[in-house]
């Protein structure tokens, strides 16, 4: 019989993995707690992301409307109640809700509570990193279409 351990390489913890602290409110990255879990840094990932966010609860924490060009992405929430923006939809998503973003449509989150943090598990398809998916707001759309690139 296989002996069955605690630890793999294959096993990640979250909580374990370092938040990022380059993410910055002008790029639409406010008052989050982002973890990048898996990436083509720390498990030779070739065309996956996975990672786990944190939005407190009554201080505007959110992820601006942004896009990614190279990716299709999906959310799911694991406690809390957030605003989801897809495309022109919004709508709220609660514990065990899932939610996909097609590549290059625009979306952005939010907690939709003043009291209780928003903890999601969302995932990038199709690229290995942020850098890979790409990432857009529409204020950089606005410059590259004004030739301000």
């Amino acid at each position: 019989m296989t002996e069955i351990k605690e630890t793999s390489k294959y096993k990640i913890t979250p909580g374990e993995v370092s938040p990022d602290k380059t993410l910055r409110e002008d790029e639409g990255w406010f008052k989050m707690d982002v973890r990048w879990v898996v990436t083509n840094e720390n498990f030779e990932s070739e065309s996956t992301v996975v990672g786990r966010t944190i939005l407190a609860p009554g201080i505007g924490a959110k992820h601006d409307i942004h896009r990614h060009p190279n990716a299709e992405e999906w959310e799911y929430v694991i406690h809390g109640v957030g605003i989801k923006h897809i495309g022109d939809e919004t709508f709220y998503m609660r514990a065990g809700d899932l939610a996909f973003h097609p590549r290059d449509v625009y979306h952005g989150l939010e907690n939709g509570s003043d009291t209780e943090p928003l903890i999601t598990l969302w995932g990038y398809t199709g690229a290995s990193s942020l850098k890979e998916a790409g990432y857009f707001t529409p204020a950089d759309d606005a410059k590259a279409e004004a030739g301000e690139d």
